[in-house]
């Protein structure tokens, strides 16, 4: 897909976000999640197809002899919006150098994610904090998180979202940030953007911990054992989703990055074992989730599952309160709310 393409589709997703909720979405933090992965997904291709032409432009200056200071200094300005301060640094540094080392070099780079960094928490780096935290400030949800930490619940949840939603479409309009097919990004439009998806990220990170509870989701075809592990869950304090099938499951979880997934094997529609697999890939691959079932009395089937990179623990049904209580407990401890 070219260049444009992607912008093109990034900024239909933009509009939509922008805009009236879709009737196929069961929320506003549904639509708010999905949003924000399809606007991520097209704004990092289309800042990587940017970063490939703006190194190819430059690349070619290079092939036909000296380029003049004031082109090195455009391409300077240019490329700083676009990577992280190391490569930067780096590239900036082997200017001086060979023609050849320069042209390997930014034939290697890739393009900053500020949703990335976003996404590491406490590793992020400063200048990428700085930025989203410009953002964060200029989309004016500090005082949207104040405003729902003060009357919390799924009513002003909704409202908080809606507003959040608005003050993107205000500040896009405000830092001239296209949403016209026929505009083009700059490299300080894609920064800016890639801020304010970052800063969404965010928000909806810290409604989350205003609105207390963790969520764990139940994927079971079992409605009797469904309504128990429903109880337990609930009992313990936290927020509860169901799934009655695999692809429902699929789509909630994706849906929501719960933070914990109770996962039956033997499931209609998409077993269990596709489940889990699937949801190793992408930003779903950090969910613990602990396989709940009646069919493992076999040891080493049950060891072969427990290998998978995102089985935590595998329980046997009837399921014991007390032990789902304490492995809740462990698995949850110091994960993010929702």
């Amino acid at each position: 897909m070219s260049r444009m393409e992607h912008q093109v589709r990034f900024i239909a997703t933009l509009r939509e976000f922008t805009g009236k909720v879709p009737a196929v979405y069961a929320s506003q933090k549904e639509f708010f999640i999905n949003s924000l992965r399809s606007m991520s997904e097209h704004l990092f291709e289309l800042k990587r197809e940017t970063l490939m032409e703006t190194c190819g432009n430059f690349a070619a200056k290079l092939d036909k002899g000296a380029v003049a200071g004031q082109a090195v200094v455009e391409f300077r300005e240019q490329l700083e919006k676009l990577v992280s301060d190391g490569d930067f640094a780096l590239i900036s540094g082997s200017l001086i150098g060979g023609k050849e080392l320069v042209k390997k070099r930014l034939s290697a780079l890739a393009p900053l994610s500020l949703i990335d960094e976003e996404k590491k928490g406490e590793g992020r780096s400063p200048e990428a904090e700085r930025h989203i935290k410009g953002a964060y400030e200029r989309l004016n949800f500090p005082f949207l998180i104040r405003e729902f930490g003060a009357s919390p619940g799924d009513r002003a949840l909704d409202a908080a979202l809606v507003k959040a939603r608005e003050e993107v479409a205000e500040y896009c309009c405000l830092y001239q940030i296209p949403l016209d097919k026929n505009d083009t990004f700059s490299p300080f439009s894609l920064l800016r953007v890639d801020a304010v998806l970052a800063a969404c990220c965010r928000i909806l990170s810290d409604i989350g911990k205003s609105h207390g509870g963790k969520l764990v989701l139940i994927v079971d075809d079992d409605e009797s054992i469904m309504d128990l592990l429903d109880f337990l869950v609930r009992k313990e304090g936290y927020k509860v989703e169901r799934a009655a099938d695999g692809e429902e499951a699929l789509k909630k979880a994706k849906a929501l990055h719960p933070d914990l997934i109770l996962l039956d094997l033997m499931l209609p529609k998409c077993g269990g074992f596709e489940v889990l697999r699937e949801l190793q890939a992408g930003d779903t691959a950090d969910i613990p989730i602990v396989i709940v079932t009646g069919r493992c009395s076999d040891r080493s089937t049950s060891e072969m599952i427990k290998r998978e990179s995102n089985i935590k623990e595998l329980l046997e049904k009837p399921i014991k309160h007390h032990v789902l209580s304490s492995l809740m407990s462990t698995l949850l401890k110091g994960r993010g709310n929702k």
